[in-house]
């Protein structure tokens, strides 16, 4: 395994759109850090979202990115908003190919400066967590209790997986960034030197700046918040934006409502037309491309070929 010791003198160059694991040599503790420059214009450059949107979307993606490295599965982990208030959903997803997409659905003004509860109002936020090959995927839910995505995600760690973490999450127009922090079940101290490291630790990493998180490289902030401590750096993990969305999906979605009902689609609006709301990309299909997707489909029966 690759990693570098974070030495009073040494600082690593800064590099975005990656996530970065450390651990510390003498705590129970693991780290991760994430920057994202590229990835998070290309959500933005779909949609327009008003600031305090794109602010807590831009949060919700650097924590999905640090959730999705905690549990290393080959799948994919969302996060997902659903509220009473302007924001009714926000979505992000991250895939264990290392691949991130999100988007949000609002209604109404919402002001420039409006805070996370004025924006979601009453809600819950779900975490799921989609394992190739599993028949179920899993879900946890904790309401929307608290002034930052940070908060709400550390009221769930607490309440199901019973780990002290730490979470820290920025935001702007030209990128995200996040910082996590977990004490982990340790055998070689007593609990009073856990606590003691863990308090220590946490404390530290409570001095970082928004714009430290958003400015500095991984090696340049963990030195600062971490100059005496020994942290060592593990290998990077690149970061990128994608959709699975394609005009075969689509064309897939088409067949499932049957040609009858399509082609009644088809005489009311003379076309049928699907946007992907993660990239805002547009599909059109016409009485020549429908008529292709139903080409090689054999009716089910003859009265109709709807399939339910």
């Amino acid at each position: 395994m690759n990693d570098t010791t974070l030495k009073p003198s040494g600082v690593t160059s800064f590099q975005s759109d990656n996530l970065q694991r450390f651990i510390f040599d003498n705590a129970p503790v693991r780290g991760e850090w994430v920057h994202m420059q590229d990835s998070w214009q290309q959500v933005l450059t779909r949609r327009e979202y008003p600031p305090a949107i794109q602010h807590l979307l831009g949060q919700m993606m650097a924590a999905a990115a640090l959730l999705a490295a905690t549990v290393k599965i080959k799948g994919r982990l969302v996060l997902q908003i659903k509220s009473a208030g302007p924001v009714d959903l926000m979505m992000v997803e991250c895939t264990s190919d290392n691949t991130l997409r999100a988007f949000a659905q609002w209604d109404g003004h919402v002001a420039d400066n409006a805070t996370m509860v004025e924006v979601t109002g009453e809600g819950t936020l779900a975490i799921t967590i989609e394992v190739e090959g599993a028949k179920q995927p899993y879900q946890g839910v904790v309401s929307l209790q608290g002034d930052s995505i940070a908060a709400v995600l550390e009221t769930y760690f607490t309440q199901s997986e019973q780990l002290d973490t730490k979470i820290w999450l920025a935001a702007d127009e030209n990128a995200v960034a996040g910082l996590f922090l977990q004490q982990m079940p340790s055998e070689q101290h007593t609990k009073d030197e856990d606590e003691e490291n863990w308090s220590r630790l946490s404390q530290l990493a409570a001095t970082v700046t928004t714009s430290e998180l958003l400015e500095l490289g991984v090696g340049t902030l963990l030195h600062r918040l971490f100059h005496e401590e020994e942290c060592r750096l593990l290998q990077a993990t690149e970061l990128t934006f994608a959709c699975n969305c394609s005009r075969e999906r689509v064309a897939d979605t088409i067949s499932l409502l049957g040609e009858k009902d399509a082609h009644d689609l088809l005489e009311e609006k003379g076309i049928i037309e699907a946007a992907c709301e993660f990239c805002n990309e547009h599909y059109r299909f016409d009485k020549v491309d429908v008529a292709q997707i139903f080409s090689d489909v054999a009716p089910s029966s003859s009265d109709s070929s709807t399939l339910h």
